[in-house]
């Protein structure tokens, strides 16, 4: 079957340059990215560690955390919109860049530095008030990003930068209870409120010294003219539709990254209360979560390697497998003198086939490209945020339902004695489900139809369309169509 389509060139693309960014450019691009990753590392114990110090209720937590998520699908879009209004009048992000820097300082502060006795509510309103913060900075912090560079392996360049930015910030929380015990403001290399007191002094001084290093070196890149903008957000809601409806192996690749955003972040936002409080490896915690992080930055070369070796989805599906076995092998940890040994071991081996999503990212690319072949247009920025969506706001959600789940089954956050409910419960949200929905994951993702020889055929049509707009033979060409594996000539 033959399919003409029209291809249309992305505005704007033709003001960016292609040239090698210098390295100090990329490095003050990424000063904010890592220090975001420092402000990000609590995100999945902070509401353990409020359960457990400040007392407050299971149930009450996990509604706060949903309501706050409840907006990413209104703030997402709404913040993407006004910042790419305000780049098509100024050609500049970094007002934005500016007021989320001061926002999220804001609510750091208020998050790590709670009253003495805080509330459900201010829990939610300094975690509102955070996430809000962040969005406001790396949503037009990703949009920059695309900017810096139209060639593919100068965006490559770039997206690594950040990527790596943002494990290594991960990867320096896990350094400061130990900077707090080294400073004397806690006795213990403990996750609590006095080493994330600590954090938020650090959040305060190197937030706004990093954006300032970043607006002052790095340009704004290409500007896009008003007119293009406002007529891509009259157009948003159809291209989406198109877009979807047209892109059937991105519906297959967002419905596999579902479960394991979703079951796989419930048991990350479990991690704090199944290891520090119901194993009791409170001062251990932090060794465990930092090596974990180590192996994550090793796996990310490990598996990319891999998928560039073997078929893409195939890889993936094999690290799923293999995290799922890690998830369920939890059940053999128990409470008492080998819980350390278990979790060393056993929590590492988890992120380090889950580093294996970075995958996901690559295959993204070959969703593009078949979305170019089958619609006339580039929907890498649209496709982009559907992935971003999905993950940052999945993560909150699945961390408010494990929070519900754990308090359900009458989980005692506080460390009292757990009754075998209790035990269920936490082994469940933490060990079993994780598992169960990496392996239904690696069920949806095993059959992807975009595989090499796919992907050949639709490299060989986007030629082909390309061959006939630089001939200046007419404005359509015949191309094959690729659907679900099967290309017919």
């Amino acid at each position: 079957m033959l399919k003409s389509i029209r291809r249309r060139r992305p505005r704007g693309a033709e003001a960016v340059g292609t040239t090698r960014i210098p390295r100090s450019v990329l490095i003050a691009f990424t000063l904010p990215t890592i220090v975001l990753g420092i402000m990000h590392g609590p995100e999945g114990v902070i509401q353990g560690v409020y359960a457990k110090h400040a007392g407050l209720a299971l149930g009450g937590l996990a509604i706060a955390l949903l309501v706050t998520k409840m907006f990413d699908a209104i703030t997402y879009p709404l913040i993407g919109s006004l910042s790419d209004r305000t780049y098509a009048r100024t050609g500049s992000r970094r007002g934005w860049i500016i007021g989320g820097t001061i926002i999220s300082v804001v609510g750091m502060w208020a998050l790590l530095h709670p009253p003495a006795e805080p509330t459900v509510v201010y829990f939610g309103v300094s975690m509102s008030v955070l996430y809000l913060g962040w969005k406001t900075v790396e949503i037009p912090l990703q949009a920059w990003s695309y900017n810096l560079s139209a060639d593919h392996a100068q965006r490559a360049r770039v997206q690594g930068w950040r990527g790596m930015g943002q494990v290594v910030g991960q990867l320096l929380f896990f350094f400061v209870p130990a900077l707090a015990f080294g400073l004397g403001v806690s006795d213990s290399t403990e996750i609590d409120f006095r080493s994330l007191g600590v954090l938020a002094v650090i959040a305060l001084v190197a937030m706004p010294v990093a954006a300032a290093v970043m607006l002052l070196v790095v340009p704004s890149g290409a500007v896009t003219t008003a007119e293009s903008v406002s007529a891509t957000l009259r157009s948003r809601a159809r291209e989406t539709l198109r877009a979807l409806r047209g892109n059937p192996p991105l519906m297959r690749l967002l419905a596999a990254f579902l479960p394991v955003n979703l079951l796989a972040g419930m048991s990350g936002g479990l991690a704090y209360l199944y290891m520090d409080v119901y194993l009791g490896l409170s001062a251990e915690l932090p060794a465990v979560l930092a090596t974990s992080l180590v192996t994550s930055i090793i796996g990310i070369p490990i598996w990319t390697a891999l998928s560039a070796r073997f078929e893409r989805h195939r890889v993936w599906a094999v690290a799923l497998i293999l995290g799922a076995i890690a998830c369920a092998s939890f059940v053999l940890v128990q409470p008492g003198p080998g819980a350390f040994l278990g979790c060393i071991l056993l929590f590492p081996i988890v992120t380090l086939v889950l580093s294996g999503s970075v995958v996901v990212y690559t295959m993204s690319a070959d969703v593009v490209d078949y979305g170019r072949l089958h619609t006339g247009r580039d929907h890498g920025g649209l496709y982009g945020s559907m992935f971003a969506f999905l993950q940052k706001s999945l993560l909150g959600v699945a961390g408010a339902l494990g929070l519900g789940l754990v308090g359900a089954f009458g989980f005692d956050a506080e460390g009292g004695v757990q009754t075998t409910a209790a035990v269920v419960g936490i082994t469940f949200g933490f060990s079993i489900a994780p598992a169960l929905g990496l392996l239904a994951a690696a069920a949806i993702i095993w059959r992807y139809p975009l595989d090499r020889a796919a992907m050949a055929e639709v490299q060989a049509g986007l030629e082909a369309v390309e061959a006939v707009e630089a001939s200046g033979a007419g404005a359509t060409a015949a191309i094959p169509k690729v659907t679900g594996g099967t290309r017919d000539a």
